[in-house]
């Protein structure tokens, strides 16, 4: 009885101390800490609507047409074929001078003191005096057919030279010196460095080093290179199927693509190659047509 006494006034406190917590805790929700959403709402419309009222509109001014007078442009300054613009109240002045559209699309305008137009003036027809007299050193140089060096600041070779070499003609001989080694086609000769016998497509003409190898016709240089068997050599184009090559050069004076005048110095004689240590220093001398060796010996003057 004792145990169920306890156990009951246990469970009877229990219960108390529940009730009384929930209704603390009901009591605290309402003590001032709940949000009353309603008057937010109001508050804000009420705001809302009384910035309305107070908001002021700004007013666009309205831009009251002007009136025209005569110093309003009436045209179009840039409407095409428009020689002669002339300004109301600007151009009627006789110091003046007129607004011209030039060819290249850009407007010049000369307006101010006669005397710097009548300067101005002057001063074309002395750049027109001398773009004429360029124009006439240029047609004269063309007609006389002369072309001069880049190098020297001229006009250079406009128009390719005319190469027509013949036989007719003959060649200046390269160098003074006699035949060392004879050109021979036909039948092979001895070459003693090679101590072998071959056929010889061009002469050896004997010679000193640095001796002055000179062109033997007119043409153009369509090549320099370098050769085991005959050094730095150089080959001109003459025209008509002709080349001339010359081996065992050094110095050359001569560039790719540029012509050459009979007699002129072309390059110096060099120290021979292994090839011809033999023979001696010489000049290798070769005169093709259409790439078939020609015997050169006949034909020096």
């Amino acid at each position: 009885m004792i145990m169920i006494a306890s156990s009951a006034l246990v469970m009877g406190a229990l219960t108390l101390t529940g009730v009384y917590v929930k209704n603390r805790s009901n009591e605290n929700v309402d003590d001032g800490y709940s949000v009353d959403f309603s008057e937010l709402e109001n508050s804000v419309d009420d705001k809302i609507k009384e910035i309305e009222e107070n908001k002021q509109v700004a007013e666009v001014p309205q831009i009251e047409d002007a009136p025209v007078t005569e110093d309003d442009l009436d045209y179009d300054p840039l409407a095409a074929g428009s020689a002669l613009v002339q300004i109301p109240g600007l151009t009627d002045d006789d110091t003046l001078n007129d607004i011209r559209l030039p060819e290249d699309g850009a407007i010049a305008e000369n307006i101010g003191d006669p005397e710097e137009k009548d300067r101005d003036a002057d001063d074309d027809d002395e750049e027109d005096d001398e773009g004429a007299d360029d124009d006439s050193n240029l047609s004269s140089g063309k007609a006389d057919g002369k072309e001069t060096a880049d190098a020297k600041g001229t006009v250079g070779e406009a128009v390719t030279k005319n190469l027509n070499f013949s036989e007719s003609q003959g060649l200046v001989r390269p160098v003074n010196g006699e035949v060392l080694m004879h050109y021979s086609m036909d039948a092979s000769i001895y070459f003693a460095t090679l101590d072998q016998y071959k056929y010889n497509p061009a002469v050896m003409l004997s010679a000193n080093e640095g001796d002055v190898v000179n062109v033997c016709a007119d043409g153009k240089v369509v090549s320099i290179f370098e050769d085991a068997k005959i050094g730095n050599a150089v080959t001109l184009d003459l025209g008509n199927g002709y080349q001339a090559t010359y081996g065992q050069l050094k110095d050359i004076q001569v560039t790719e693509g540029s012509y050459v005048n009979r007699g002129e110095a072309l390059a110096s004689v060099a120290v021979p190659t292994k090839y011809f240590t033999t023979e001696g220093t010489n000049l290798y001398f070769q005169l093709t047509k259409d790439g078939e060796p020609v015997n050169p010996e006949g034909l020096f003057q």
